[in-house]
C-alpha cells in the first residue's frame, strides 16, 4: 500500500483535489484557514473555524494532545442559524496546524437515497390520489352545472306555464265573454250578417283556444314525462297526408296549398301520436308565417342513418338572432303571423322534446323576407 501511495502519490494527490465529495482543509492553531478544497470551501458559512459546529475549533484543539490523530466520527459544518451538513472525518494535527479529512459516510448515502425514494413514492401517491380527487370533483362540478341547468329550464317552464295561464288562456275568454255579451244583450236588434260575424269572432276564439290548451296539455304531460312513447312501422306519406286534411281549414282561409314530396316512399320507425304533433306543428307554422296564395312543400329524404323531413315555406323568414331563440323555453319566443294569428311558442318546443325522443335533432335554415326550412330527423326502416 505505502508503495502504491508513493508511485501514485501525485495522481492521487490531483484525484483527491478534484474529487466533488471529499472534504479537505488545512487550519493554523490560531484559527487561520490555509487550504480548502471546493468540497470543503462550499460547507463554511462565514468565518471557516466558526462554521466547525460539533466538534468546535476550541475542543478540537484540546482533543487527545500528544497524538497527531485527534478526531474520528462526524463534523458538523455549517450554520446553526440557517443549514448545515454532517461528514465523516479524520482530523490530525501536526507542526501547530489542523488537517481535516473528511467525505460523505456511504451508509447515510445509502439512509439519504432510501429516504429520497420513500419521499418520492409518497409523492407520486400524493399526486395519483390529487388526481383522482380532481377528478372527482370535475365530474361533481359537472353534476352540479347540470342540476343547476335542469333547475333553470325547470323554473323556466313554470313560469312559461303560469304566463300561458295568466295571459294566453285568459285573454281568449275576454274575448269570448265580451262577444257572447255583446250578443246575448243585442240578439233581438242585430240582423243577421251582424250575428254571423259576432258568433265567427266566437267561433274563431274557440277553436284557437281549444288548440292552445291541447298543446298546452300535451306539453305540460311531456315535461312529466308521462307521455308513451311507442314507435312502430308508419309510412310517411300517410301520416303526412291525415295531419294536412286536418289543417285543410286554415289552408283554405289563405289559399295555400301544401305539396308532399316522397319519391321513395320512405317508411319511418317512430310514435305515431308524437310525428303527428310534429308534423302539424310544423305545417301550422308554416301556414301562419306565409303569405296567401302561397305553397308549402314537406319533403323527405333518406341518409346514412336518418330520415330528414323539411318543412318548407316561403313566407317572411326568421333573423338569424331570433333562430336560436326558438327551442329555449325561457326566451318565450312568438310572432304575429302574417294574418296577425297568435300564438305561444309551445308548439316548437313540443316538436323538439318529441323529437328528442326519436333519438334525432331539430334545427331551421331561414332567412329574412324569404321563408324557411324547418327539418328535423327521425329513424327509418329499410324494406
Amino acid at each position: 500500500m505505502d508503495k502504491i501511495l508513493t508511485e501514485w502519490a501525485e495522481e492521487i494527490a490531483s484525484s483527491l483535489q478534484e474529487n466533488e465529495t471529499f472534504c479537505l482543509a488545512l487550519f493554523s492553531f490560531d484559527r487561520k484557514l490555509l487550504y480548502a478544497n471546493k468540497p470543503m470551501d462550499s460547507l463554511f458559512k462565514g468565518d471557516p473555524s466558526e462554521s466547525l459546529l460539533n466538534p468546535s475549533f476550541e475542543k478540537l484543539l484540546c482533543l487527545n494532545k500528544g497524538h497527531t490523530t485527534i478526531y474520528n466520527g462526524f463534523l458538523t459544518i455549517g450554520d446553526y442559524s440557517s443549514d448545515n451538513s454532517s461528514i465523516k472525518a479524520h482530523i490530525y494535527r501536526k507542526n501547530n496546524k489542523l488537517l481535516v479529512l473528511g467525505s460523505v459516510d456511504s451508509n447515510q448515502l445509502v439512509e439519504q437515497n432510501e429516504s429520497m425514494i420513500q419521499l418520492n413514492r409518497e409523492i407520486s401517491n400524493l399526486q395519483r390520489q390529487l388526481i383522482k380527487e380532481k377528478h372527482t370533483l370535475e365530474k361533481t362540478l359537472v353534476k352540479l352545472n347540470q342540476a343547476n341547468a335542469d333547475l333553470n329550464e325547470a323554473n323556466a317552464s313554470k313560469d312559461k306555464f303560469f304566463s300561458i295561464i295568466a295571459h294566453d288562456l285568459k285573454n281568449p275568454f275576454n274575448v269570448l265573454m265580451g262577444f257572447s255579451d255583446l250578443l246575448l244583450e243585442n240578439l233581438r236588434k242585430y240582423d243577421l250578417d251582424q250575428i254571423e260575424e259576432q258568433v265567427g269572432y266566437i267561433n274563431k276564439t274557440t277553436h284557437q283556444t281549444y288548440n292552445l290548451l291541447e298543446d298546452l296539455l300535451l306539453w305540460s304531460k311531456s315535461q312529466l314525462d308521462k307521455i308513451n312513447f311507442e314507435p312502430q312501422r308508419l309510412i310517411f306519406r300517410d301520416v303526412c297526408q291525415e295531419v294536412i286534411i286536418n289543417l285543410l281549414p286554415q289552408c283554405q282561409k289563405k289559399n295555400i296549398k301544401v305539396y308532399i314530396y316522397d319519391k321513395e316512399d320512405v317508411i319511418v320507425y317512430a310514435d305515431s301520436n308524437m310525428l303527428k304533433t310534429i308534423i302539424r306543428n310544423l305545417l301550422s307554422n308554416a301556414i301562419k308565417f306565409s303569405f296567401a296564395n302561397s305553397s308549402i312543400v314537406v319533403k323527405i329524404e333518406k341518409n346514412q342513418e336518418k330520415a330528414i323531413i323539411t318543412v318548407s315555406d316561403k313566407g317572411v323568414g326568421i333573423s338569424i338572432a331570433n333562430q336560436a331563440r326558438l327551442w329555449k323555453i325561457s326566451e318565450q319566443y312568438s310572432t304575429e303571423g302574417t294574418e296577425k294569428e297568435g300564438g305561444t311558442g309551445l308548439g316548437l318546443l313540443l316538436c323538439k322534446d318529441f323529437v328528442d325522443k326519436h333519438d334525432g335533432k331539430i334545427w331551421v335554415e331561414s332567412e329574412l323576407g324569404k321563408g324557411s326550412d324547418f327539418m328535423f330527423s327521425i329513424p327509418f326502416l329499410n324494406e
